[in-house]
């Protein structure tokens, strides 16, 4: 990517960057959208896929099961979520969310009414004809109808399918990526996935890469493998080799199991995209300039280009100090007058002034 724009998504109501780098770093207070630049982002790489949107809104505790069990209202409130003030409104370009690169192909969210018409067949059988529409159709169309409810509307270039708010299903459309991308979030520490994007590695030229990095906390890690748990049927857990010792990994602490689900991430988006929340969870200060140079390294062999939010000082002249080949930028979002401005420090007397002079990280 080499910009970003964003229309009317959650806090976002309109966010321009002109340039993105190999590694971006964003910083910024509380609630000026860090986290929602990265969810942006991944909607835009997953051209909007349904299963995406609602692993965004599980995340957030917004949860929509595929069944009964949640009512229209329900489902509806929570694709509100995704909408700038959570506003409803049944008109384009008023109200949809837009994501993409300046001038290029974006994918569009929006809010649409959905009307429902039944025909019958020759052979006597009777069909569902589906519509959407928009708010200045509703009265004229709204005799029409047998059924009417509202939805959620994903359009790209190459897709457009419809989420319906009552939850009916619709034909699925199978969806590819852009490109590979991961997603780290800040509470993930050892997740289930770790086992399969290990596999992916596994008896390759960068599987080093993964002993490299845990030796950031431990330098006597000799080998990793996923390996049937004891007590969880069914879960593969890391263990590593200390000498001729197995150890848990689970057992050595928070930092090190946050490292090996960042370098397991970063290894599988090859020409892709990583996206990294809250960089310092989980790190002391003192090994966050290993990590970095990893990453910086990585990123350029693999040509990954990287994303990472952080609240920490220490993250900023980690980065500052890392960024040897200027293959990295750091964005700072502010909020100015109610809406979200993006300064960007590209060179190397920029990040050392940004670093030494940074205020309002939290």
């Amino acid at each position: 990517m080499k910009s970003l724009r964003i229309e009317n998504f959650k806090n976002l109501k309109t966010l321009v960057i002109e340039r993105l780098s190999r590694v971006n770093l964003i910083v910024g207070k509380n609630n000026v959208g860090k986290s929602t630049l990265l969810e942006a982002i991944s909607i835009y790489l997953a051209n909007g896929n349904e299963e995406h949107l609602r692993m965004l809104l599980a995340n957030r505790g917004e949860d929509i099961l595929k069944d009964d069990s949640v009512d229209a209202k329900t489902v509806k409130a929570r694709y509100l979520s995704l909408f700038n003030e959570r506003k409803e409104i049944y008109e384009r370009p008023d109200n949809t969310i837009i994501i993409g690169e300046i001038d290029e192909e974006v994918v569009s969210i929006q809010q649409v009414y959905v009307g429902e018409t039944t025909e019958s067949e020759t052979d006597g059988r009777r069909k569902q004809l589906v519509s959407t529409f928009y708010e200045e159709d509703l009265k004229k169309r709204m005799a029409e109808f047998s059924y009417l409810t509202s939805g959620t509307l994903v359009e790209t270039m190459k897709y457009e399918f419809l989420i319906r708010h009552d939850n009916r299903q619709v034909p699925m459309t199978i969806v590819e990526n852009r490109c590979p991308f991961q997603y780290v979030h800040t509470i993930d520490f050892n997740t289930d996935d770790n086992a399969l994007l290990f596999d992916k590695v596994a008896m390759t030229s960068e599987e080093k890469y993964i002993i490299q990095a845990l030796n950031i906390i431990n330098p006597g890690i000799e080998k990793l493998n996923f390996l049937n748990s004891d007590d969880i049927k069914g879960r593969r857990i890391p263990l590593v080799s200390i000498g001729d010792k197995r150890y848990r990994l689970s057992s050595m602490g928070d930092g090190i199991n946050r490292i090996l689900t960042i370098i397991l991430a970063l290894l599988n988006c090859k020409d892709g995209v990583l996206l990294l929340d809250e960089f310092e969870t989980g790190l002391h200060y003192s090994v966050q300039d290993q990590l970095w140079e990893i990453i910086f390294m990585l990123s350029e062999k693999l040509n990954v280009q990287v994303f990472v939010t952080t609240h920490s000082n220490d993250c900023v002249n980690s980065f500052a100090r890392t960024n040897k080949q200027s293959v990295g930028q750091l964005i700072r979002l502010v909020n100015q007058n109610g809406g979200i401005v993006p300064t960007i420090f590209d060179d190397t007397e920029d990040l050392r002034f940004a670093s030494d002079n940074f205020v309002e990280m939290r």
